[in-house]
């Protein structure tokens, strides 16, 4: 692990967005890890290991939804920057994560020079 690394957490139940976003962010500037819902996602939080600079969120998973995992992450108190990656986002999803600071919000299909500009950004 580089210590410099900026660590992603992706939270994504379609692989191809994960494999996508291992490609885009690989080493050895980014560390990026992935879990497929937000069940996955609270239990690596909670593991307590070296905390994430960045989470990129997906709105639609199964079991619990983009927004549910960004308020529980809130409530956790996560410092993580939040960005949501999602096909699905309605203007009051948007406005639900615009209430809990989630300020990048990236449609599916998405730019990967917006998408990592947006991660550097975040984590600067």
């Amino acid at each position: 692990m580089n210590a410099s690394a900026l660590r992603i957490l992706a939270v994504d139940n379609e692989p191809s967005v994960t494999f996508s976003l291992r490609y885009i962010f690989n080493g050895p500037r980014y560390e990026l890890s992935a879990v497929e819902n937000g069940d996955a996602a609270l239990a690596r939080l909670d593991a307590g290991s070296q905390p994430y600079d960045v989470i990129i969120v997906d709105q639609k998973m199964p079991h619990m939804t983009g927004v549910e995992l960004v308020g529980e992450i809130k409530k956790r108190g996560v410092t993580s920057k939040i960005m949501v990656l999602s096909a699905h986002i309605s203007s009051e999803v948007r406005a639900a994560y615009e209430r809990m600071d989630v300020h990048f919000m990236f449609p599916k299909p998405f730019d990967i020079g917006q998408l990592r500009s947006a991660v550097d950004q975040l984590a600067a």
